[in-house]
């Protein structure tokens, strides 16, 4: 059964419309996600565009056939920036909108100027094509906020790139568009089922990443950064079960900031707070991208060390503790070292009874004179060295 062309932009710009607005409900639901108020413009100019391309053919002027596809391209333009700032990234450069306007816009109203409807398509479906391929290869690009929603979201893009080269070959193959036949049908069918693929793409976009911040939140330390003990008692698990089946040596760094109270008794808790995130830069400064660092509580840190021994987890403590106080002397803030205690995991260690150990070689640091690292026996005894 033939559907009727009227009924059918009845339904697609509804569609829209609504697929529109639920854009600006997600924006306003959640105005601080970069990016969703681009998506939101976006989706009203995309209802327009096609609202506008059901009276394409009776718009009176030649400068106003061009109007509908360079909306729909804008409406991408708009989006694409939008899904650079969803993913942290730079906004599009000034100069990159003005030579995509230039490039989207002289070709279409030079062909609607010669009365060239093939012309028409050739250029309005290449735009939309190269743009939408842009898109698919920005959602593409690797981020901490993409998952399953932003694939499927790029292959919905990659899918419009594809129709309009199909779009384009039907153009240069055949006679000028019918357009009493079924081309304008199949292209207002493409954009709704687009319309609706993209707008629930978004949707799921957003949900993944407020799961990914409160998966942040419930993981990291608002303070420093670093991972709280939940985390780390989650991944610690892990790397011990990977320690036993694979044989290789896991050790801990338990680190405590000397005199830390009398550093927020004297200078406050402002200063204490900048004092345990400089610690904590110099710390990532001088471990692994494996290594895996906890603020364990107040002034208590504990890294843990993955395929490294004692005497190498020593090595790696007497760094960040050289560095530490290297740091301190161009700092401007109060003076700052730390105290370590050094464990590895033994055959019939837990990683609460490597824990202990190191908080045994720990305090025996700090009974020593602090600003040194002690290592930890196996029988939990530990010895000084400095």
């Amino acid at each position: 059964m033939a559907l009727d062309f009227q009924t059918l932009v009845v339904a697609v710009s509804l569609a829209a419309a609504f697929c529109a607005s639920a854009r600006i409900l997600l924006w306003r639901m959640h105005p601080d996600v970069p990016g969703l108020g681009h998506w939101g413009w976006a989706g009203i100019l995309s209802a327009i565009a096609l609202a506008l391309y059901s009276q394409m053919h009776g718009l009176p002027r030649w400068w106003m056939l061009p109007l509908p596809p360079l909306l729909a391209s804008t409406a991408l333009m708009v989006a694409w920036d939008g899904f650079r700032r969803f993913f942290g990234r730079s906004p599009l450069p000034r100069a990159t909108w003005v030579v995509l306007a230039a490039v989207v816009a002289l070709p279409p109203y030079a062909a609607s100027a010669l009365d060239w409807t093939s012309g028409r398509i050739l250029t309005n479906s290449a735009s939309i094509g190269v743009l939408a391929t842009l898109i698919a290869r920005e959602l593409w690009r690797p981020s901490p906020w993409s998952g399953l929603a932003t694939r499927v979201t790029a292959y919905t893009y990659a899918a419009t790139a594809l129709f309009m080269v199909l779009r384009i070959a039907a153009a240069l193959r055949g006679p000028e568009v019918d357009f009493n036949g079924p081309f304008p049908s199949l292209s207002l069918l493409w954009w709704l089922a687009n319309s609706v693929a993209v707008a629930l793409g978004m949707a799921l976009m957003t949900g993944e990443r407020l799961q990914w911040d409160l998966d942040r939140q419930a993981s990291q330390d608002p303070l420093t950064g670093t991972l709280n003990r939940r985390a780390f008692t989650a991944l610690a698990t892990r790397e011990v079960a990977r320690s036993r089946r694979t044989g290789r040596p896991l050790s801990l760094l338990a680190m405590d900031l000397d005199h830390f109270k009398r550093i927020n008794d004297q200078f406050g808790h402002a200063v204490g707070d900048e004092t345990l995130c400089r610690f904590v830069a110099v710390a990532i400064g001088q471990l692994r991208g494996n290594d895996i660092l906890c603020r364990f509580g107040g002034e208590e840190f504990v890294a843990l060390l993955p395929e490294t021994g004692t005497e190498a987890a020593w090595v790696v403590g007497e760094r960040l503790r050289l560095a530490l106080t290297a740091a301190d002397a161009i700092a401007a803030g109060p003076p700052l070292t730390v105290s370590m205690g050094i464990a590895e995991l033994q055959p019939t260690d837990t990683m609460e009874d490597t824990l202990k150990r190191a908080d045994a070689a720990l305090y025996q640091a700090k009974a020593n004179g602090r600003n040194r690292c002690v290592m930890a026996e196996p029988s939990a005894t530990a010895v000084a060295v400095h």
